[in-house]
């Protein structure tokens, strides 16, 4: 707990400011200690401190008191993106560029990309519309198959750089992978890099890994979770039984986290305590977090 002026410095803001904003608007309200002083949490003090932000670029604190920690999130989330203009067209160069085997031309575009934006930008704007373009060229014949496997490759090997950075973490991590039979990979890697650029330590382990080695390497590490993928109907029934091994295999207390196209399907099929479904990146990350911090 923090009296005025410590929550005030911590937010940014001035002990005055801080006053106002609670005794005008009502942006946080602060409890009373047996003297009757004030004092903030952590939360207020977060809260305080992304209201600052978003009052430094214009809006107005009437406006930004009355929302919940949630919307001043995805207001500074759009404030982010929106600085980042001409991406729209981006995903289509790159495809353009590989659909001419301009290798270098995709990789270079590519790499300026990773270097330059925000990884939610990059994300949101770029590596996703990407994969959502590559799927459409494939479907009505302007992309072949050898293409869209060099895409996928080269866009792998970039985003796992960002991952690979830190590769000595000895903190609790979140593991991903894929079981056996299941090659699809880029939508766990996308996960994985989510939960990176909120500050989760997290160990990536690729596709097609069996069960009890997956087990092996969560229990030897003292893993925080293990995220997996499931992508292919026609691997579903197969995922069911490898499943079942890995919640047999694994330690008391490590949560097994469900993504990808059959995700609801296989968590309401196993009906297992630790093993559950999620497809909301952010609300796999709100959950991770809460786990952590109650472990």
């Amino acid at each position: 707990m923090y009296p005025v002026k410590a929550a005030a410095e911590l937010s940014g803001l001035t002990p005055e400011t801080l006053r106002a904003w609670e005794r005008r608007h009502g942006a946080v309200v602060p409890i009373r200690d047996a003297q009757g002083r004030r004092l903030y949490d952590a939360a207020m003090v977060e809260r305080l401190a992304k209201l600052h932000r978003l009052t430094d670029r214009g809006h107005p604190i009437r406006d930004l008191a009355r929302l919940d920690d949630a919307a001043l999130d995805a207001l500074l989330e759009e404030r982010r993106n929106a600085g980042y203009g001409g991406l729209d067209g981006l995903p289509g160069q790159l495809l353009d560029a590989v659909a001419d085997y301009r290798v270098d031309v995709f990789d270079r575009e590519l790499s300026v990309a990773i270097a330059t934006l925000p990884l939610p930008v990059l994300l949101a704007r770029v590596v996703m519309p990407l994969l959502g373009e590559v799927g459409q060229r494939w479907a009505d014949g302007r992309l072949a198959i050898a293409q869209e496997r060099l895409v996928s490759s080269m866009l792998r090997a970039r985003l796992l750089s960002i991952l690979n950075q830190h590769p000595r973490e000895r903190r609790p991590r979140v593991l991903f992978a894929t079981l056996s039979g299941e090659p699809h990979e880029l939508g766990l890697l996308g996960a994985a890099l989510h939960l990176h650029e909120l500050g989760q330590p997290v160990l990536y382990l690729g596709t097609e890994l069996p069960a009890p080695e997956l087990a092996r390497v969560a229990n030897r590490l003292g893993a925080a979770s293990v995220a997996v993928s499931s992508v292919d109907p026609g691997q579903a029934r197969a995922a069911l039984d490898a499943l079942r091994e890995l919640d047999a295999a694994l330690d008391p207390g490590i949560p097994v986290w469900l993504g990808g196209a059959n995700a609801r399907y296989l968590g309401e099929a196993l009906a297992l305590p630790r093993v559950r479904a999620v497809t909301d990146p952010q609300v796999f990350a709100r959950h991770v977090s809460h786990a952590r911090r109650a472990a």
